[in-house]
């Protein structure tokens, strides 16, 4: 019974991609994309699940507001209130973040990423994701595909996959 418990538990850890936490701002992706993250985003925020991401998340979620508004695929205005829900979320309680050189150390990343064949920034969600024994959620079609036919990386789901209440 302890360890169903545990296991049920260790499914709701989630680490994400910053490719899913953009579909919460980026308008002109495909609906059902958005759609899906945005159930991820509802159980974050009604906390049924529990999120790790590394530093690098927060950098690369920014980025890619600032790259969108640049390209006026989002306005200023909405960057902005994607902002303040950043902000939320990071004071979340079930919201962690793993830093650099106290929770992951960048040469051990990339020992890491050359052993598995993937990019450094990858390498340090997988990481977080199997250190913290999570499943790794992304939007990135070509690294989901990548990591699911080598078989022996962390858990890892394609957003589009994701069912309301996970």
């Amino acid at each position: 019974m302890e360890q169903q418990t545990q296991e049920a538990e260790q499914e709701k850890r989630f680490v994400l991609n910053a490719s899913v936490s953009l579909l919460w701002f980026l308008v002109d992706e495909p609906p059902e994309l958005r759609q899906r993250a945005q159930w991820l985003l509802n159980d974050i925020l009604n906390r049924r699940v529990v999120i790790h991401v590394p530093d690098r998340w927060l950098d690369e979620v920014c980025g890619g507001l600032v790259k969108a508004v640049h390209a006026k695929r989002i306005t200023l205005s909405q960057a902005r209130d994607a902002l303040r829900l950043v902000k939320e979320l990071l004071s979340l309680p079930n919201w962690h973040i793993h830093f650099s050189d106290l929770h992951w150390r960048h040469e051990e990343v990339a020992e890491w990423a050359m052993a598995t064949s993937v990019s450094f920034y990858d390498a340090i969600y997988l990481f977080v994701a199997e250190s913290m024994g999570a499943m790794f959620w992304t939007a990135d079609r070509k690294l989901y595909e990548f990591l699911t036919k080598r078989g022996n990386s962390p858990r890892v789901r394609w957003i589009g996959d994701y069912a309301e209440g996970e």
